[in-house]
């Protein structure tokens, strides 16, 4: 789970911290990308509430998995065609649509699995986990950037992660143990 958090943050930060930069190296009008990053958040409401919805009704760690192979094909289909105004905004949308869906999956897994008790510090190791592919994604973009000159190897590393992220928890959503062993209590 903290794993495939890790790819979440980085594929995330490094759309916010470098899809500026991309729509301007492709000449597109700057205020495209703040007009992408707010249909981002208009569509994460969205998702976030139909995730949490969702998650009360089907497989927890299915959703999380075709979540991050769905934003990873997203990912791949934009950038693998020039950007135009109407494809932008229409990625910023599948985009915004299954960004933070994974918080209410993530806390209603770690619920369901360990607890409440649990919950907030799991969560929390969860998160760092999340952080530190964000710091990845936002510094390492941009490593990449200025040693070969575009993004190509940054998406395609996203992408990548991103598709084998999904791939594991839908794994361990259709073979993994629904919960794990329980624990003596020592009194």
């Amino acid at each position: 789970m903290s794993l495939a958090y890790f790819v979440c943050g980085m594929q995330l930060i490094f759309l916010t911290t470098h899809l500026p930069a991309y729509l301007d190296l492709c000449g597109m009008d700057p205020l495209l990308s703040a007009q992408a990053l707010g249909v981002i958040g208009g569509f994460n409401v969205l998702g976030s509430l139909f995730f949490g919805w969702a998650g009360g009704r089907w497989n927890k760690l299915l959703l999380l998995g075709g979540i991050y192979f769905l934003r990873s094909c997203v990912l791949a289909w934009y950038f693998v065609s020039p950007p135009t105004v109407s494809s932008t905004l229409i990625f910023a949308a599948a985009k915004g649509f299954l960004w933070l869906g994974v918080g209410p999956l993530v806390a209603g897994w770690i619920a369901d699995t360990f607890g409440l008790r649990w919950q907030a510090m799991l969560g929390g190791v969860a998160f760092v986990s999340h952080q530190v592919g964000s710091f990845v994604g936002a510094f390492g973009g941009g490593m990449l950037f200025d040693a070969l000159g575009n993004y190509t190897v940054a998406w395609q590393a996203g992408v990548a992660l991103g598709l084998v992220a999904g791939l594991v928890q839908m794994g361990f959503a259709l073979h993994g143990k629904a919960r794990p062993p329980t624990m003596a209590v020592a009194t």
